[in-house]
């Protein structure tokens, strides 16, 4: 009973929660993913004051609709709403989909008419009934996919856009009535494979921005060692990938640059046994690899036995223990200043990460605050 009680609540509320939200917004969005793990968050341990944009990660779907919170994740929800008196110019959203499995129905219900009007109909309730700012639609992959046995149509890619313009569409109509600008953004791939199973010059239209996850380049899985967020590509880089790649091929592909949000890590990579040459850059991996968060590898740079290097190409640190033959990549604050560098050179949106927990000390988000000048509002 108190369960179905807290809920009634969390449904009532909202309205109090929403005195208009100034209209002018900052030059830059700072995006960040908030996933609970299935743990209770603490608004009190978030910075809602260096962030513009908030969103919840992650919804999934149930009958082709946004399926409604459970009572934890209502909590959390509530948790981020509640954010907003610090910052009134937050927003908040919520991510829908998400890697993996989180994906799946997607394809479904973006198939028809019928299909697409469900899940909006379904976004339009979670926006009116908890107060939100919007949603993030996170469809990994329209067209393609790295999950055996997710469903995949060649038409997703045409169907994405679609779903995207009729989400707009409807919350348009929303807007004037509930008071306050309503977000529709978009995780998207930040390699060509993505560009080559949508039409981001259509897409684009309907989305307030475009949030190109430009990490995961090299996972646990790699046969070699590389950077799993480099700025820009490196010619010893097998995979020739980077930020700057993934950026130029978007705004080519008709995406402005207005609405490019530049994703970065909150987490490394570490893989062991890795050979010494060039301090274990981009050498044969013979050992086991892992995810680690930022916080778990800030406490090795310079100590027990880790060397901080520093590639100029990438804008990018890494660690080499030359006694344990172990390997670690990620983002610290000084890569992290330089691309907030590259965004404002560029004319860019902003920058998103993914995700808040792997830097609870704010190191990073700090960095990402100064490097855009905000000071935290």
């Amino acid at each position: 009973m108190r369960g179905v009680l807290f809920l009634l609540a969390l449904v009532s509320w909202p309205a109090a929660m929403l005195a208009q939200t100034p209209t002018t917004r900052p030059r830059y969005e700072v995006v960040g993913y908030v996933f609970s793990r299935g743990h209770l968050l603490d608004g009190s341990r978030i910075a809602a004051t260096k962030m513009t944009r908030i969103n919840d990660a992650f919804f999934r779907l149930k009958d082709g609709r946004i399926a409604a919170p459970g009572e934890m994740d209502a909590k959390n929800l509530a948790t981020l709403l509640n954010l907003r008196k610090q910052n009134p110019q937050l927003q908040v959203l919520i991510s829908v989909g998400g890697g993996g499995a989180g994906s799946a129905g997607f394809s479904e219900l973006a198939l028809s008419a019928e299909g697409r009007r469900r899940f909006v109909d379904s976004a339009v309730e979670m926006v009116e009934r908890y107060g939100l700012d919007g949603v993030d639609v996170d469809w990994e992959y329209p067209g393609y996919t790295h999950v055996k046995g997710m469903t995949v149509r060649p038409e997703d890619g045409a169907n994405y856009t679609l779903l995207l313009k009729e989400l707009r569409q409807r919350f348009d109509g929303m807007e004037q009535r509930l008071g306050r600008p309503l977000v529709t953004s978009s995780a998207t791939g930040a390699t060509q494979i993505w560009l080559d199973h949508t039409d981001m010059r259509a897409a684009s239209q309907w989305l307030s921005a475009v949030n190109l996850m430009c990490y995961d380049w090299y996972n646990e899985t790699e046969k070699n060692t590389g950077h799993d967020s480099p700025l820009r590509t490196s010619a010893a880089d097998p995979k020739q990938i980077s930020i700057d790649d993934a950026v130029r091929k978007n705004l080519a592909a008709g995406v402005p640059a207005r609405k490019i949000v530049v994703g970065v890590p909150f987490y490394g990579r570490r893989w062991e046994g890795v050979d010494p040459a060039n301090h274990g850059l981009w050498q044969p991996i013979h050992g086991a690899g892992s995810a680690v968060e930022f916080w778990q590898v800030a406490p090795l740079v310079n100590q027990q036995g880790f060397v901080r290097y520093w590639d100029g190409t990438a804008a990018a640190p890494y660690l080499y223990n030359a006694t344990t033959h172990t390997f670690i990549t990620y983002n610290d604050a000084e890569a992290d200043m330089v691309r907030t560098a590259y965004v404002k050179q560029l004319g860019l949106g902003g920058i998103m990460f993914w995700q808040y927990t792997g830097d609870p000390g704010n190191v990073l988000l700090d960095a990402i605050d100064a490097g855009f000048g905000m000071g935290g509002r």
